[in-house]
């Protein structure tokens, strides 16, 4: 049976990959950074065979606690989530004793940063400009008077507010800087549409072998947001829109004209907002559909099966939280 080590065990993302590895009989390990975090899923999430606690990636000693892992359990496949650990994971990717199922390093750090993924798309992506001062912030709003005023870097719609007001934009950015928040800040035309999430798989000789898509309809605590995102989807339906999944697949190969791994490609209405170079979106409910992504890729990559694999729509995502509270004793 095959082994797959995850990174960020106590995620939405990680989780709802677990659960797809598991439907399919799939042995997964997984790691976990946060110590909170750590000890919820070691105590309460039956997907995993073993949750390692390991430091935070980029730390002394993680690449040796990643390899002590993989050679003690003798992992098959390495599936990197969440941006932070993919990042860092793809730059020293030569280091990990194991494969990994990731883009070129290259892809990899474009799709990281909104702002040059937005450079390489064209204009797939919305207008796009830095925000370097209020005057810049202002320049913007002048153009398009409303803008989607974001991070360059990050996930989950953490620190993203629609603005009309450049002193306000300029106020919201320096309150999450002060917060020790340190990404650089992007300004971009404000989309209205359907927000959709298309998800593409390529394999090791870039052949398309999965496409799924979906329609977010709403997300976890979205009344405490500003923008009502919060990066964590409670309502989703599956769907194919044939335009949309085009625009996907064009962004998707001006960024790399010969594409490996997972691009989660999110869009509003027919623009792309970004694109992940990991799972995103909710790989449960593209499994549920009858497209199990995570287990195709584990079939890929070690049985070199390149068939093709696509979501079927009409399939509706309801949820809350995914692990139930416990309790912890703290040590004194």
């Amino acid at each position: 049976m095959a082994k797959v080590l995850l990174t960020g065990a106590a995620g939405a993302i990680g989780m709802d990959l677990a659960f797809s590895l598991n439907y399919a009989k799939v042995n997964v390990y997984a790691t976990e950074a946060d110590d909170d975090n750590f000890s919820l899923v070691k105590k309460n999430c039956n997907y995993y065979k073993k949750v390692f606690k390991v430091p935070r990636a980029g730390s002394d000693n993680y690449i040796n606690t990643i390899n002590k892992i993989i050679n003690d359990e003798n992992i098959d496949l390495v599936i990197p989530n969440p941006d932070f650990e993919v990042g860092f994971i793809s730059k020293i990717r030569e280091k990990i004793n194991s494969p990994l199922f990731l883009p070129s390093d290259e892809t990899v750090q474009i799709l990281l940063s909104k702002s040059e993924t937005a450079k390489k798309i064209g204009d797939f992506a919305p207008k796009t400009f830095d925000v370097d001062s209020e005057d810049d912030l202002s320049k913007a709003i002048s153009s398009e008077e409303v803008v989607w005023l974001r991070p360059k870097t990050g996930a989950g719609g953490k620190g993203s507010l629609v603005v009309s007001d450049s002193k306000f934009g300029w106020m919201w950015i320096k309150y999450w800087r002060e917060r020790g928040f340190s990404s650089t800040w992007i300004a971009q035309e404000y989309l209205r549409g359907g927000n959709y999430n298309v998800t593409l798989i390529f394999n090791r000789n870039s052949k398309l072998c999965g496409m799924g898509m979906l329609e977010r309809l709403g997300y976890i605590h979205e009344a405490i947001s500003p923008t009502g995102i919060t990066g964590d989807v409670r309502l989703a339906k599956t769907v194919k829109l044939d335009k949309i999944v085009d625009v996907a697949k064009k962004a998707v190969n001006m960024i790399d004209s010969n594409p490996v791994g997972i691009f989660s490609v999110d869009l509003m209405g027919e623009k792309v907002s970004e694109i992940n170079p990991r799972f995103a979106g909710r790989p449960r409910l593209y499994t549920l559909s009858g497209a199990n992504f995570p287990a195709h890729i584990v079939d890929m990559e070690l049985n070199g099966n390149s068939s093709y694999l696509e979501s079927n729509d009409g399939y509706k995502l309801i949820r809350q939280v995914d692990i139930e509270p416990v309790a912890i004793k703290l040590e004194e």
